[in-house]
């Protein structure tokens, strides 16, 4: 990792701006020729600044004085998501196996998510280890979450929302989430993409709701989808909405257009080699099903 000011001189040098458009009325000429040399430091109030009039976001910053690195918890999680994502679950075994008993507090988050993923699969139930015990009371202890926060709660909280040794409450935590989301929106953009992660959020919560038979639960859980603003999601969001509120319809309203359109979804998915979560032919071969034996119990 470089010196901050090093680096900010080389941001400042490929824009082509001069020191004194970045520094005129926040430092001295000599201190910034002291700061881009390295030898002096900077009040991060004094860098928010100098970084808006080289117009880069601080997280931007952060990657390029990390030699084009993510920090690593965020490398630790792009890596922990691909393994699950692309089913090379040995080789998540693998890395939990070598990571599990690290004291390195970011670490141990990474550990007990990448844990939890791997016993989801394929039990319901499980006892929680340290390390997801760490990561659950990391989340639930702040009622104020950063991104990073925001990404691991909806994954991780509706799949041990039921679990008896840790009751926790889907409602509350749901809220917490859309109050959490909100902080980072505004009303014309959603610039971090957490309506993305809300959607994810909202579709693993209607699973949960459907596979705990709790349908009362799961039909008022349409209107989370309809409020989401098409015009904020991106590409991969908006056909994963249209997923949920089909799947939503296969239930409780119209099955044929519910099938239709996960017919139709599927199709696009193979048309285009969408990113759309690799599981979806199995979530929608299942849903078709529950779905089917939900209405037939209807009837009775």
């Amino acid at each position: 990792m470089e010196k901050v000011g090093i680096t900010v001189r080389k941001i400042r040098l490929i824009k082509g701006i001069a020191q004194k458009q970045v520094y005129a009325g926040i430092i001295s000429r000599s201190f910034a020729n002291r700061f881009e040399s390295g030898e002096n430091d900077i009040q991060s109030e004094k860098l928010f600044k100098i970084l808006n009039n080289l117009a880069i976001s601080p997280s931007e910053f952060q990657y390029i004085n990390n030699s084009y690195k993510l920090p690593l918890i965020d490398q630790l999680l792009t890596k922990i998501n691909y393994l699950y994502e692309t089913h090379a679950f040995s080789a998540l075994a693998h890395w939990l196996q070598q990571h599990q008993d690290s004291n390195n507090p970011q670490i141990q988050i990474v550990a007990g998510y990448a844990e939890l993923l791997l016993i989801t699969f394929s039990h319901h139930n499980f006892p929680l280890s340290r390390n997801i015990k760490i990561m659950l009371y990391h989340l639930l202890d702040k009622k104020n979450w950063t991104l990073q926060e925001i990404k691991l709660v909806s994954t991780i909280i509706p799949s041990i929302a039921t679990h008896q040794e840790f009751k926790i409450s889907i409602p509350r935590i749901t809220e917490q989430m859309e109050q959490n989301c909100a902080k980072y929106l505004t009303k014309y953009a959603d610039y971090f993409e957490v309506n993305n992660e809300l959607i994810n959020y909202y579709g693993v919560v209607l699973q949960t709701y459907l596979n705990d038979s709790a349908y009362s639960a799961a039909y008022k859980f349409k209107e989370k989808f309809i409020k989401l603003d098409d015009q904020l999601l991106d590409w991969n969001a908006s056909i994963t909405k249209q997923l949920w509120l089909a799947i939503w319809e296969l239930y409780f309203g119209d099955f044929k257009l519910g099938k239709q359109k996960v017919t139709d979804i599927l199709t696009f998915k193979k048309l285009f080699n969408s990113k759309i979560d690799l599981n979806i032919e199995s979530i929608i071969s299942v849903r078709l099903k529950t779905a089917k034996t939900y209405r037939k119990n209807l009837l009775k």
